[in-house]
């Protein structure tokens, strides 16, 4: 059996990036024979050319869709709006620039077809390849994993990666409060807090995308994890 998939993918000045991954993405999909949807949700800025890309994209791919809002509301609210707005069996959370080789997505893909509720990218699993990973990001990382397991008996090796493929069903009933990238640990912590949830976890590749480019402030989501973390427990 395989589930029809609708990947969610937050956007926020994108314009580098986001032709070329939904392209890649949507060849993948198709090569693989995915029933699918790709869902855009875009915080609209000033002279960023994202929406006017994706306008034109969708031209050539019903299947390509976009929510736009007005303002910068923040990673967290976008994979939320995504969620709420999904159709398909499973959901699969990457990025604008697709940072995951195109062919691990599909690996994720194809293993939650084997019947696990959720099927996760590690990126520090034997087989795994990081580029542009910082030492300060490495230990920051692997501390915050490594207290997210014993503070929630979570077997997750890599809980905070953001790109993981979940059954729809069970994403769309649990409650999320995050507003940023600490919404990549709320959703695992709070599904795997339930018993009887399959998980599986996949060596993947992973680019971190340049400072120049790069949406994430350290120091600011170290805090706003921290906060996710003490509102889980």
């Amino acid at each position: 059996m395989s589930y029809s998939v609708s990947v969610i993918i937050p956007a926020y000045k994108e314009e580098e990036f986001i032709e070329d991954t939904i392209k890649k993405l949507q060849n993948k999909l198709e090569e693989n024979k995915f029933v699918y949807e790709i869902i855009i949700v875009l915080d609209k800025a000033p002279d960023d050319k994202t929406e006017e890309i994706v306008k034109k994209l969708i031209k050539e791919n019903n299947k390509i869709r976009l929510i736009t809002r007005a303002n910068k509301l923040g990673v967290g609210s976008a994979v939320k709006d995504g969620i709420k707005n999904s159709k398909n069996e499973t959901i699969l959370i990457t990025t604008a620039e697709i940072s995951e080789d195109p062919d691990d997505l599909i690996k994720l893909l194809n293993k939650i077809n084997e019947g696990y509720d959720l099927v996760s990218g590690n990126r520090f699993f034997q087989g795994s390849k990081i580029e542009g990973y910082s030492k300060k990001q490495f230990i920051a990382n692997r501390l915050c994993n490594f207290a997210i397991r014993i503070l929630f008996g979570i077997k997750l090796n890599d809980v905070t990666n953001g790109v993981k493929v979940y059954k729809s069903t069970i994403i769309k009933n649990i409650e999320l409060s995050a507003k940023s990238f600490d919404i990549f640990a709320e959703i695992p912590i709070k599904i795997l807090k339930n018993k009887g949830i399959t998980f599986y976890e996949l060596p993947v590749k992973h680019k971190v995308r340049n400072q120049k480019f790069s949406k994430f402030n350290f120091s600011k989501e170290a805090s706003l994890f921290f906060k996710i973390l003490l509102k889980c427990l």
